[in-house]
Order: structure tokens, then C-alpha cells, then sequence
């Protein structure tokens, strides 16, 4: 990790939701001091909420459909396989409802957005926020 990242790691702390999804950790800004149950999480994620409870836009990002993160995300929190995920989708699109979150690359990508744009909210692993040095902030 190149130094500019590792010292923006130390000074960011995130505000997360941890939550017995496997290893999977939702992340936010720590500008943003939301406290999200699960189904809210679900929600966002789902195009279902476009803001969070203190009525700020809530912007999901997520992983590379395919990836480990992706897959576990699905299946734990958002209770989809990727076929029912796909499907879901490909509705709210073609009806104009919504559009899926963003998707990106790496985990060390999503922690990087995450730190500089306060709405937007994203998962890692618990190994990428630990290696991160963030700070876990338990609601």
C-alpha cells in the first residue's frame, strides 16, 4: 500500500454495520452517522430506499458481479443467488424503476470511494477493514 493510502487509512475511521453476514462488513463515510438495520441495508441495495433515515441520498456500491464478495454479499444479505439477483435487475431496469449499484473492481477500491464521498455506501471483507487499520463502530 503506497503511503498516501495508508496514512488516508489511519486518519479515516468508518462507520460500519457489522452484522453476522460471514465475513462481510457494510461500510460508510464517517461523516455519515446513520445506524442501518439489515433490512434497511437490504433496501438500499436493492433500490428499494434511495436515501438513508436522515434523508441523505444513499448511493450503493458494490462488487464485480463473479467476485468471492459479490457472491457472499448476495446470498447473506440481500438473500438472492446471482441468477435471482441478475433477474431483479434486469425488471426494475427494463420498467425504469432503478438501476443496479455500481459496480467496482477491488475491495481496496470500494474502501477508497467510500472514504472520500459521504454517500455512498459499500461492503468489503472483514480482512480488507482490518488491514485498512479503520476503526469498527458497533450500533
Amino acid at each position: 500500500m503506497n503511503m498516501k493510502l495508508r496514512i488516508l487509512a489511519m486518519i479515516v475511521a468508518f462507520l460500519m454495520i457489522p452484522m453476522v453476514w460471514a465475513d462481510v462488513v457494510v461500510i460508510v463515510n464517517p461523516s455519515n452517522q446513520v445506524n442501518l438495520s439489515p433490512e434497511e441495508i437490504k433496501n438500499i441495495f436493492l433500490g428499494k430506499a434511495k436515501y438513508f433515515p436522515d434523508g441523505k441520498p444513499a448511493l450503493p456500491i458494490q462488487l464485480k458481479e463473479g467476485s468471492p464478495g459479490y457472491e457472499n454479499f448476495a446470498e447473506h444479505v440481500l438473500q438472492k443467488n446471482d441468477n435471482q439477483l441478475r433477474a431483479y435487475w434486469s425488471r426494475l431496469v427494463f420498467t425504469g424503476r432503478s438501476t443496479p449499484p455500481k459496480e467496482i473492481a477491488t475491495e481496496e477500491e470500494v474502501v477508497n470511494l467510500v472514504a472520500h464521498n459521504p454517500n455512498l455506501i459499500g461492503y468489503v471483507s472483514q480482512d480488507v477493514v482490518q488491514k485498512a487499520k479503520v476503526r469498527e463502530i458497533k450500533p
